[in-house]
């Protein structure tokens, strides 16, 4: 018994050692329009009426761009260039309570992204995507507007993403 107790643990402790297998996603495989490529993300524009969401987006796509492998994000003169809008915020809500109070609210982000070329600014990738989060609704507005900027945090993220993702589909 001990025997097998003392082969589990080796056999525990080699796999440990030799690691989980671990590795950054790659962007952009071969034939994809981010394959190894440097890219600038401009603020993207915003034409909602919540202050702050665009500059959120774009911090959440220079991090998908730092975390994974086969493009990497520049602060200026990129390969290519990432701009892009927030078309739309807005918030509804989506559940009541048995006394048809709001329990819980619905946040969704609209964007539009262009991926172009730095040198000739031709476009590579142009599409719309939108994304949305519910959040609890709650009688303290700090706590409220916690939440909702939680709820945008987590859109956001989502939205970058998929962008990337898209982004680095074969052509």
């Amino acid at each position: 018994m001990t025997r097998l107790l003392t082969a589990g643990l080796a056999a525990l402790v080699l796999a440990a050692v030799g690691g989980c297998g671990y590795r950054a996603a790659r962007i952009g495989g071969e034939g994809s329009a981010l394959a190894d490529k440097t890219v600038h993300v401009d603020i993207f524009t915003n034409k909602s009426y919540r202050p702050n969401v665009e500059a959120v987006l774009t911090n959440s796509l220079i991090d998908e761009f730092v975390r994974r492998e086969g493009s990497r994000a520049v602060e200026a003169g990129g390969d290519l260039t990432l701009s892009g809008a927030v078309v739309s915020y807005g918030t509804a809500a989506v559940s009541y309570t048995a006394t048809d109070t709001v329990k819980e609210y619905r946040a969704t982000v609209t964007v539009e992204a262009t991926l172009r070329r730095s040198d000739s600014g031709q476009v590579l990738w142009k599409g719309s995507l939108s994304a949305y989060q519910d959040f609890p609704a709650n009688d303290d507005l700090v706590l409220q507007q916690n939440s909702e900027e939680q709820a945008i945090a987590v859109i956001c993220r989502r939205l970058a993403r998929e962008l990337t993702l898209r982004m680095s589909e074969n052509f």
